[in-house]
This record gives C-alpha cells, sequence and structure tokens, in this order.
C-alpha cells in the first residue's frame, strides 16, 4: 500500500511529467519520453518508499535526563485528569525535551568553544526548566489551588520556552502567541 501511495505523490506526478517535458524538448520519440517519466515515476516512488523504511532517530534520547523528567511529569499528569493547563506544560516540557536532547546530538560535534559554552548553558537551562517545572506539579498533588497555582506554572513555562526560542528564530514576535495561550 506505501508503494501506490508513493506512486500517486503529486511531486512524484509532477517530476516525472517534468521529465516528460525535458525528454520531448529535446526531441525523443513519444514512446521514449512515456518511458522517461515512467523511470522517473518508479524511481521516486522506490525512494520515497525505503526512505519512509529507515530508522529515524527518537526526539528524545533514552534513558536521558529529559527522558526521566518527562516519565515523572507522565506520572503525575494523571492526578489532574482532563485539565487544559497540564495539557500545555505537558507540551512545553515535551518540547524543552526534544530541544535538551538535540542539544546533545549537536555538541557531539561542536568544534567552536564559545559555540560548545552556549549550547552547553542552553542545555543546563533546560534541564534545569524541566526538573523545576515537574517538582512544582508534583507538590500541587491535592492541593487547594492547585488549579491557580497550575495556571502559573503554565506562564512560566511558556515564558522560558519564549526565551528559549533565540536560538531558532530572533525575527518572530512571540508576544501574541503566548498571550493566546
Amino acid at each position: 500500500m506505501g508503494y501506490a501511495r508513493e506512486l500517486a505523490n503529486p511531486w512524484g506526478l509532477l517530476l516525472a511529467a517534468s521529465a516528460g517535458a525535458v525528454a520531448w524538448a529535446i526531441h525523443l520519440t513519444g514512446w521514449l519520453t512515456f518511458g522517461v517519466g515512467l523511470v522517473v515515476l518508479l524511481g521516486r516512488a522506490a525512494i520515497g518508499r525505503r526512505a519512509k523504511l529507515l530508522p529515524v532517530a527518537p526526539a528524545i534520547e533514552p534513558d536521558s535526563a529529559e527522558e526521566v523528567w518527562l516519565r515523572r511529569f507522565e506520572a503525575v499528569r494523571e492526578e489532574f485528569g482532563q485539565n487544559e493547563s497540564i495539557d500545555v506544560i505537558g507540551r512545553t516540557l515535551r518540547r524543552f525535551a526534544v530541544r535538551a536532547s538535540a542539544i546533545v546530538r549537536v555538541e557531539v560535534a561542536a568544534d567552536d568553544e564559545v559555540e560548545l559554552a552556549r549550547l552547553t548553558d542552553t542545555y543546563t537551562a533546560l534541564i534545569t526548566r524541566l526538573e523545576s517545572t515537574v517538582n512544582g506539579v508534583e507538590d500541587l498533588v491535592g492541593a487547594p489551588d492547585a488549579d491557580r497555582r497550575l495556571a502559573e506554572i503554565r506562564v512560566a513555562a511558556l515564558q522560558t520556552e519564549r526565551a528559549t526560542r533565540g536560538w531558532e528564530s530572533t525575527q518572530e514576535p512571540n508576544s501574541a502567541r503566548l498571550r493566546n495561550g
């Protein structure tokens, strides 16, 4: 079924049609033009199918500090049931953990001392935020004002996310997105 989907991919069809048009433009016969388009389409489908079968690196490194903190959060998350603030906190912590794992993968290849120091500082800040947020949520289990305090943790997590986005985009204004949650 995956191969059939790759054959129907509009970009593959466009690539095959373009290859056929080039073959026609250089005055190949009709059958050869059709053959060029067909070979390109089948080749594109085979490559696309093979690429989907390749293993993908995990977003969060197994048995890393960030995975441990996420597991602790998931254990506490069940105590709160359906709660919008806890859901937002969970998504934000997951993004922190993914970024921290990505930084660990990049640190291995960093040659520049300044860049390595910046990556290390960013990683430390992300892990510290993961730790403090999870500890804060764990302290709220059974607290009478848990909803209000969860909302405060949610705002703090979103503000930290905004502050740690510096390496991704310095041009994008984040204040409107932050207000809309």
